[in-house]
């Protein structure tokens, strides 16, 4: 059974969509005054959540001032993107061989493109395409690769109001399309098909920022 959620974790988890949703924007200073107040909290918690944001390079301790938004680098994005293939991509050649049917339909249940039309729907799409590679990543078993992802994953929060909303409205459709690329290689277990496919929809996502924004 899933553990309940700390309040530390609550609040962090809030912070993370809050900069992924454009609430917070590189650079802003927030307050732990504020964060107290929106989750009706004590400072304890608060205090501690965060701190570990600051030790994630998410937020900047300034004295006096509050916490700052740390912008991210291209350099960073990529080098991330770079990441997720190399672990993403070991661990889709070992769930290939052994992918049940069970598995092939959740993964079709899991949609990236929504017909939501408001300000967050940039951030529903991400999330979407979030819970897809970590399905992925689940069903491949291993659970330190499923945690060092999501981190991965959670972490990317930070650059999508920054730099994404572009690219990500030109290329939902892309990202659906090699998603059912991806499944359809899996049900004929064809492993470098799937590969080829996953590697696709990652760098896709690094060639409309390069596309958008000069390195």
């Amino acid at each position: 059974m899933k553990m309940k959620k700390t309040l530390k974790e609550t609040v962090v988890e809030g912070i993370y969509r809050e900069i992924e949703e454009g609430i917070y924007k590189p650079n802003d200073i927030i307050h732990e005054g504020e964060i107290m107040e929106k989750y009706a909290m004590s400072k304890s918690p608060v205090r501690e959540a965060l701190i570990e944001l600051c030790k994630d390079n998410v937020l900047k301790s300034i004295p006096r001032v509050g916490y700052q938004v740390v912008p991210v680098t291209l350099k960073e994005i990529l080098d991330l993107l770079e990441f997720r293939i190399d672990v993403e991509t070991g661990n889709l050649r070992r769930l290939c061989q052994r992918i049940t049917p069970e598995q092939i339909e959740d993964l079709r249940q899991l949609d990236t493109i929504t017909k939501d039309n408001h300000e967050r729907m940039v951030a529903i799409h991400w999330n979407r395409n979030t819970d897809f590679h970590l399905k992925l990543c689940e069903m491949g078993g291993n659970g330190y690769i499923c945690d060092v992802i999501a981190a991965a994953l959670q972490k990317s929060c930070s650059y999508i109001s920054q730099y994404f909303q572009t690219a990500w409205k030109k290329n939902a459709e892309s990202n659906s399309f090699y998603h059912r690329e991806i499944i359809e290689a899996l049900v004929k277990h064809d492993t470098e098909r799937a590969v080829e496919m996953l590697q696709k929809d990652i760098l896709n996502v690094k060639e409309q920022i390069q596309e958008n924004y000069s390195l």
